[in-house]
């Protein structure tokens, strides 16, 4: 499958479950989708991800270039988890995230993440809008790391993992 039908499969499935979770049978409420985006991340690592685990700090900073709802964004998240080669992504901690919105407002998001769930190189993460724009969304992120695969061979041979790259198939804010 290529990568931009997986991103449209991917956004359409996530689209379709929001919208679904947010119909009750007493009620029928629709959903409003405040933000759609796509886009890339870049992850560093401190220090350096090796054979022995080890407590890393990891700075992603997110890029959402491409939004079919919304302006444009861009974030930074650090946290810090312990890591080895194997698995190089663990379920992620808890984290907030602030987002920028670049439409000239210098408005932001704070979303605090409090779950995820990894499967091979893909990672979704789920939470809620805490303050600024769109206060009380719900909040989903699909990520896939797209240099994990060869980091996690080099690390295995001797080359420690300092940074790693991927894509945002989806960042989705409803209410």
């Amino acid at each position: 499958m290529t990568k931009p039908l997986r991103r449209v499969l991917v956004t359409v499935t996530l689209l379709l479950a929001a919208l679904t979770a947010g119909w009750t049978q007493a009620a029928a409420a629709p959903v409003a989708v405040d933000a759609e985006c796509l886009g890339s991340f870049s992850r560093a690592f401190t220090p350096p991800i090796t054979t022995t685990p080890q407590t890393v700090t990891a700075t992603a900073t997110y890029t959402y270039g491409t939004c079919l709802v919304g302006p444009t964004a861009t974030s930074t998240v650090v946290n810090s988890a312990t890591l080895s080669c194997v698995p190089v992504v663990p379920g992620i901690p808890p984290e907030t995230e602030v987002v920028t919105w670049l439409d000239g407002t210098g408005d932001t998001t704070t979303v605090t993440w409090s779950n995820s769930t990894v499967v091979g190189q893909t990672v979704v993460l789920t939470g809620a809008v805490t303050a600024g724009r769109h206060l009380g969304d719900s909040a989903t992120k699909v990520t896939s790391g797209t240099s994990y695969l060869g980091s996690v061979v080099g690390c295995l041979l001797g080359t420690p993992i300092s940074n790693t790259t991927g894509l945002v198939d989806s960042f989705l804010l409803t209410s």
